[in-house]
């Protein structure tokens, strides 16, 4: 399900693919995995001692999530853990691990929620193309953006150059001065984002990390639609 919503420039909408939890899935993580037992404390490391290294302990995850090839050593994570609305809409959908064997470690499971909200990200994205045109790059924001580690991912699992700003956590507040600060000045909303607000940076796909990718993707999308019977089972 895509929503469309009035946009501030007359004749102009906002289209919505959204996926129900994102962040969350990563502080579940944290949460979960991480702090219980994830090799914070494999050399008897208090979590204050990593976190004065690091500005937080997602950035200490991102260095190690950095540390597994892209793939997860072929652990698959399905990053619905309050349902979902798009591309499917179905509130018992939950998440999971698959294919985790003996050799996997946390650090693969870690790295597996990372790679499973791109791929969702990704097939939100050519849900949207289906709608409307959009652009290459792609502009990324939110507490994700802010790891270097997860916007390359992002890059090579949508096979689009994603771009970053300043101050990603507070576009919302940015957007909202922009069409005050419009309406003011009597400019074009657009234009004038465009002339105040610029990328730092930008990732660009690595075609090296695209067959794996691939592969892991199509199995991906397949997940919901086999266990989607399962999943009305045991949460409806």
């Amino acid at each position: 399900m895509i929503t469309g919503v009035l946009s501030a420039k007359r004749g102009y909408f906002n289209y919505y693919a959204e996926l129900e939890t994102a962040g969350k899935c990563f502080e579940w993580v944290m949460d979960h995995l991480a702090l219980d037992e994830i090799n914070v404390y494999l050399d008897q490391t208090k979590v204050t001692d990593v976190e004065s290294k690091y500005l937080s302990l997602y950035d200490y995850l991102s260095e190690e999530v950095s540390k597994v090839p892209p793939g997860a050593n072929g652990v698959i994570f399905t990053p619905w853990l309050h349902g979902n609305r798009c591309p499917f809409e179905d509130s018992n959908a939950g998440g999971m691990f698959f294919n985790i064997r003996i050799e996997n470690g946390k650090r693969d499971m870690i790295r597996a929620v990372l790679e499973g909200i791109c791929y969702h990200l990704r097939w939100l994205l050519e849900c949207s193309e289906k709608k409307v045109k959009t652009s290459d790059p792609i502009r990324f924001v939110g507490g994700g953006a802010l790891s270097p580690v997860t916007c390359q991912m992002l890059a090579d699992i949508t096979g689009r150059t994603i771009e970053t700003v300043d101050n990603t956590q507070e576009v919302g507040a940015i957007g909202t001065a922009l069409v005050v600060a419009a309406g003011i000045k009597g400019e074009d909303v657009f234009e004038l984002s465009r002339r105040l607000v610029k990328a730092n940076r930008a990732y660009v796909p690595n075609s090296e990390n695209k067959d794996v990718y691939e592969r892991n993707y199509t199995v991906f999308k397949k997940l919901y639609k086999s266990n989607a019977a399962y999943y009305k089972q045991l949460n409806s």
